[in-house]
């Protein structure tokens, strides 16, 4: 669980924020499809190396273990990254954007709800912390678009 569940999470999370924040400064396909495939790869690869060296760095890890950890995070990240160009192959930009809020909702709730049942905590306390987390992101790199959009939008470079 662990390599799968920080993968699909920091996917989710990663690519959300990226789109949100792409959507709000400039808003073309093009950019953000673009955006998926690179912070899909790049993540995935940057994410999967961290968790490698975090579990090779605790007292007498199996390789097996190692081995499993990162491959998860590194496919269950790609997988969940990539996932998010379906709705810009289909839809409208806007459409997109929306869909994949939605998406993003939908994945954050099914990973909370199989971490309340296996810690028996409270689904409802667990699923309104993640998505509050995932509400955040999407507020803050909507603002944090607009900001470049403002600061550097119709300047010469």
């Amino acid at each position: 669980m662990a390599g799968f569940g920080f993968g699909t999470t920091s996917g989710v999370i990663t690519t959300l924020g990226m789109i949100v924040g792409l959507y709000s400064s400039s808003a073309e396909r093009l950019a953000i499809i673009g955006g998926i495939f690179t912070v899909s790869v790049a993540d995935a690869m940057s994410d999967a190396l961290g968790e490698h060296i975090s579990e090779e760095s605790k007292s007498h890890p199996s390789a097996q273990d190692v081995r499993n950890i990162t491959i998860a995070t590194f496919v269950s990240k790609l997988l969940i990254g990539l996932s998010f160009v379906i709705p810009f192959v289909l839809f409208s930009v806007s459409h997109a954007v929306t869909i994949s809020v939605l998406y993003s909702a939908l994945v954050l709730i099914l990973m909370s709800l199989r971490i309340a049942k296996k810690t028996n905590q409270n689904r409802y306390e667990v699923i309104t912390e993640h998505l509050l987390v995932g509400f955040a992101v999407v507020i803050i790199t909507f603002f944090l678009g607009k900001w470049v959009e403002t600061a550097f939008g119709n300047k010469s470079l």
